[in-house]
Order: C-alpha cells, then structure tokens, then sequence
C-alpha cells in the first residue's frame, strides 16, 4: 500500500512537470511567435521607409530633371527674344539710317538749288564799278557737309600731320550747320565782287565737296591771286563770346614769309571795315603758324571768322538771309579798301 502511494505521487509529480513544461514551452512559441511577428513589422517599416525614400527620390530627381528642362526652354526663349530683338533694332537702325540719308540728299539737294539761286541772282547791292579790274580774289566757303579725317602735312616739308577737315560747327539755337553759312555768304560775295569788276574764283560751289587744306591753297596759288579770302563761323564753349575775328598767317615758313605782311594789312582792314559796317564785336587779327591752309599758301589769305555759332543771338543772325547780306557787303567793302 505505502508503494502504490508513493508510486502516485511520483506519476502526480511528474505530471505536474510534464504540464509546467508544456506550459512552459507553449509560452516559449508564444513569445517567439510575438518576436517573429515584431520582427516582421520591424522589417515591412523598414521596407516600406525605404521604398518611400526611393520614391522621394524618384520625385525630387524627376523635379531637377524638369527644372532642367524649364530652365532650357525658358533659356532658349529668352535667346530666341534676344535675337528678334536684336533682328529688330538693326532693321529699325537701318530704317532710321536710310530715312537720315534720304534726309541728308533732299537737304542738299535743297541747299544746292539755294546755292546755284543765290549765284544766278541779278540783284546787286553794290553799283557796278571798275574798282577792281584786274584783281583776283578767290573765295573759299569753308568746310563741307561731311568731315575729311584723311591726313595731310602741316607746312611744306614738315612731318606735322592734321585731318583735311574736321567738319565745321553747328547753331547752338537753329542747329544750323557751318558750311551752310559759310557758302552763302560767299555766294553773295562773289556777286558783288563780280558786279564790282573783280576777277572772282571759288575755291568750289558744291557743299558734298570736301577738300583738303592743301587743295584749297593750290586754288589760290593757281589763280595768282590777289587776295584769298576763306570764309567760316566760329564756335566755343563759352557761350556768351560774340564777335568777329581775322586768322592771318605766321611769318614761320619761306612761303609766309613772304606773304605775312600784305596777308596782315588787308585781314585788319576786311575785319573792321565788316565790324564797323555790320556793328558787331571786333576780336582783332591773330597770326596762326598751325593752319594748313596758310602755310601752303604763296598769295596773301585771310581768314575770317564771321560771328559765333555758340552764342545763341549770333546763331540766329547767322542763319537770316538780311544779315548774310550784310556780312557780304561788309567784306565787299574791306576788300575793296584793301585792294586800291
């Protein structure tokens, strides 16, 4: 009897073990189980960061790569608009330059047709006389409708070299040119020198005609001259000056050298016989050893600088047919003192 007591209370023991480690074991799959399970959360988050990561990516790239593309075009565009534009300007440059140059011709055209009127004028204000038979006076309108940049020397035999000429001045009120001025007033000399008996040559008509200071002086020296008589108007920065002024040359070379001193005496005559007549401001002679004009001369010249451009009252008078009368009849008269 105490055997098989004791015999169930081993078997009771020992069930009691068998179901503690099943229990046991059970809890272990439990929590395997959870940990693989835990496990494959971990790693779908992982996957699913990662995938959403690459995505991003995916995303930002596809924005550089469409950035790129928008930058291109937006590029190409602005080029392609820089071009019209540029395409534009120039046609509308060219546009503008024809229209100027169209301009410019009819100007002349204009201005030539004033000329050769002015020249074939019977008018005279001068009584016709034989004061100056035999006397050549030639006239140079100076400066052109355009500049000669073309270089030339100085004096004979000098390494000195200056442009032909540098284009003249401009109104500082009517805009009217120099050249301008200078041709019709020496238009209206040349009549009355001519109704007077003088012998009279001009150094040329024709405003296109831009001549260098050489030639000019040639024409002179050519004809024997008397008396060469270079018309312009004067300018400066400062403008309040008025008046007129006598360009004489230097006695600085073998040619000026000779022709200095009758070259002075009639400048001073012309110039205050002009002022006086005219009533504007005398500025005197003053010798010039840098002009091209005057060192290539071998005949006495003077040149007169008939009023300034600058000023703006001046300008003005420049610009009226009445004055140019005037200033042509001034010289007529210093001329024909200072040819006796």
């Amino acid at each position: 009897m105490k055997r098989w007591k004791k015999c169930t209370a081993v078997l009771i023991t020992m069930c009691v073990l068998f179901t503690a480690c099943s229990n046991k074991n059970d809890n272990i799959k439990k929590e395997n189980k959870s940990e693989i399970k835990i496990e494959n959360s971990k790693s779908d988050a992982e996957e699913k960061a990662t995938a959403e990561a690459k995505t991003a990516e995916a995303t930002k790239a596809a924005k550089e790569a469409q950035a790129v593309v928008d930058a291109k075009v937006a590029a190409e565009a602005e080029a392609k608009a820089a071009s019209e534009a540029k395409v534009a300007a120039t046609a509308k440059a060219a546009v503008e330059v024809k229209a100027a140059s169209e301009a410019k011709i009819a100007a002349a055209a204009k201005e030539a047709e004033r000329v050769k009127a002015a020249a074939e004028t019977t008018v005279i204000a001068e009584p016709k006389s034989t004061s100056g038979k035999s006397k050549t006076i030639v006239i140079d309108p100076g400066h052109a409708n355009r500049s000669n940049l073309i270089k030339e020397a100085l004096a004979p035999g000098s390494s000195v070299l200056k442009i032909k000429d540098g284009g003249g001045a401009q109104g500082i009120a009517t805009k009217t040119p120099e050249y301008l001025v200078n041709m019709r007033v020496a238009v209206k000399l040349r009549t009355l020198l001519q109704a007077n008996g003088f012998n009279v040559v001009m150094t040329k008509t024709d405003n296109s005609l831009s001549l260098g200071n050489i030639e000019r002086a040639n024409i002179g020296n050519n004809a024997k001259a008397n008396l060469v008589v270079r018309i312009h108007a004067d300018s400066t920065d400062n403008s309040s000056v008025t008046g007129a002024s006598m360009l004489v040359p230097a006695a600085m070379n073998a040619n000026t050298k000779v022709i200095h001193d009758e070259s002075r005496r009639c400048g001073a005559i012309v110039l205050n016989a002009l002022t006086s007549e005219v009533g504007m401001n005398n500025r005197g002679v003053v010798e010039h050893s840098d002009m091209t004009g005057f060192n290539w001369s071998t005949v006495p010249v003077i040149l007169v600088e008939m009023g300034f451009l600058s000023n703006a009252g001046e300008d003005k008078l420049l610009s009226s047919d009445s004055y140019e009368s005037k200033l042509a009849l001034g010289l007529l008269h210093g001329i024909m003192a200072a040819e006796r």
